[in-house]
């Protein structure tokens, strides 16, 4: 009988094996047994930061446009009374292109072969696409068509979608699983470095949106080629496509039995991303209109707190999840988050600076170290046959909140500012993204992963030892037998 666990990612490591330069580097073993990476940490850190290059540049890129740039814009745009209610709606026609792109894409890239490797083609042009758009993005300002500046967007959004598609693949085509929660972890670094850079310059250079601009096409289009250049994928003689309309629809199909653990962790994180979205896109407005800091770069410095406080939980817990039980880091991560939004609730009617910079550093530990998990909970619980496919569709699991949330703050905030008040308004909107906090703790209870703790793959590691000096001494035997020919 097939078992939740059965043909998923982790037990095709043979396969993943070949493509992985930190084991193929250290060891010619591939096989599950080898859990231990020998190759030193330099060269490990070095191979983790490359294959994160093109998420750090598309993070630079979402932490100046989602928090800073694109509420500065709408603002300019409709004014200050529908601000709340405009923010909300903005986002929706591009993530709803980008949440049917992402697997389409996805999936076009599982069945595609070129000289070139099977998701870098994507992964061009979809970042070429993006680039196109962010430059009319810059375009938009006070008295320009709020429905133009819509359309840009769902451009925009069509390219990082077939970019992402491709991307989500390429990482589990070229990690060994025994990876996945280190290589999880360096992905949330490069997640919340390009945050941080992106919303300190987003809050710096607001004021001059052709600055702001530029300077996010000229870092991502640098980092998107280098990712084309330096990755490695298999490459193939022939040009071939085999997808089909009929294979993309039946590949949707995700059977129960071998998808268990993945529809936990689509849940789980469709849960999380609610929680974030819910306040994220609204600190430019939570700040000026209740703490009293009306200046954009306050914004900024808000969200570098944030992220500078994930920044070491997220490398910390990347570790700690290939060596313990990635399940109990969900718990803590996310109850940290629970605890700190929770709080928020008493800044709506006690307003302090101070107090709001601490809990932004609090729930920053426990927001790097969930998504430091994030990826290794998926990749654990994916099989490989389709896996540019399934990641694009786990993938909708982080983009329908940016979708849904937003709406739902700015429909909260528009209904309670004329009548009991933003205060009130802000802190129903606090305790609903606590809810969600709560529900993403709760609902990863029923996956059924193993804990693999230090101490087992050390017995792994020794069992191999023993192994390669069992066959030595038996080929040494075999010689001494053989008057020492072979």
């Amino acid at each position: 009988m097939e078992s939740p666990s059965d043909n998923t990612l982790s037990d095709t490591s043979e396969q993943v094996m070949k493509n992985s330069e930190v084991n193929s580097e250290s060891s010619s073993i591939g096989d599950n047994d080898r859990l231990v990476i020998k190759s030193n940490i330099f060269i490990a850190s070095l191979y983790y930061i490359k294959i994160s290059l093109w998420f750090f540049g598309y993070s630079i890129i979402s932490g100046a446009t989602a928090s800073i740039l694109i509420p500065y814009q709408v603002l300019a745009m409709v004014g200050d009374g529908p601000k709340e209610y405009w923010n909300g709606i903005v986002p929706i026609g591009g993530m709803f292109i980008n949440l049917v792109a992402t697997p389409i894409f996805g999936y076009l890239s599982d069945c595609t072969k070129t000289p070139f490797g099977k998701r870098r083609p994507y992964l061009f042009i979809g970042s070429l696409i993006m680039l196109i758009f962010l430059c009319a993005s810059a375009t938009f300002t006070i008295g320009d068509s709020i429905g133009g500046f819509i359309g840009v967007l769902i451009g925009y959004h069509f390219g990082q979608g077939i970019a992402g598609g491709a991307f989500s693949g390429i990482i589990p085509d070229i990690v060994h699983p025994s990876q996945a929660g280190i290589a999880s972890g360096w992905l949330g670094v490069a997640y919340s470095l390009g945050t941080l850079i992106g919303t300190l310059v987003g809050g710096a250079l607001a004021t001059n949106l052709w600055y702001a601009y530029g300077f996010v096409i000229a870092i991502f289009g640098f980092l998107s080629m280098m990712s084309v250049i330096l990755l490695r994928e298999d490459q193939f003689d022939e040009w071939t496509m085999t997808g089909t309309v009929v294979g993309f629809f039946k590949s949707l199909y995700l059977p129960y039995k071998t998808y268990y653990n993945f529809y936990w962790v689509l849940i789980t994180r469709f849960f999380n991303t609610m929680g974030v979205y819910m306040v994220l896109s609204y600190l430019f407005y939570f700040s000026a209109n209740i703490i009293g800091k009306a200046e954009i770069f306050v914004a900024s410095i808000i969200l570098a707190v944030v992220i500078v406080f994930s920044i070491p939980s997220s490398i910390l817990g990347g570790y700690l999840a290939d060596f313990y039980n990635t399940k109990l880091l969900v718990y803590i991560s996310s109850s940290i988050q629970v605890i700190a939004m929770s709080l928020f609730i008493v800044l709506c009617f006690y307003p302090s600076y101070a107090g709001l910079l601490v809990l932004a550093g609090f729930f920053g530990t426990g927001y790097g170290a969930y998504q430091c998990v994030d990826w290794a909970l998926a990749l654990h619980s994916l099989p490989s046959k389709t896996i540019g496919k399934d990641m694009g569709i786990w993938h909708i699991s982080f983009i329908a909140p940016t979708v849904i949330a937003p709406a739902i703050t700015g429909g909260i905030l528009n209904s309670f500012k004329t009548a009991q008040g933003l205060p009130i308004g802000y802190a129903v909107v606090f305790a609903i993204a606590t809810m969600w906090f709560l529900l993403s703790t709760i609902f990863i209870f029923p996956m059924k992963l193993s804990a693999i703790s230090f101490k087992s793959r050390q017995a792994k590691e020794a069992q191999m030892k023993e192994l390669e000096m069992n066959n030595t001494n038996t080929t040494t035997t075999e010689i001494k037998s053989t008057g020492g020919s072979v």
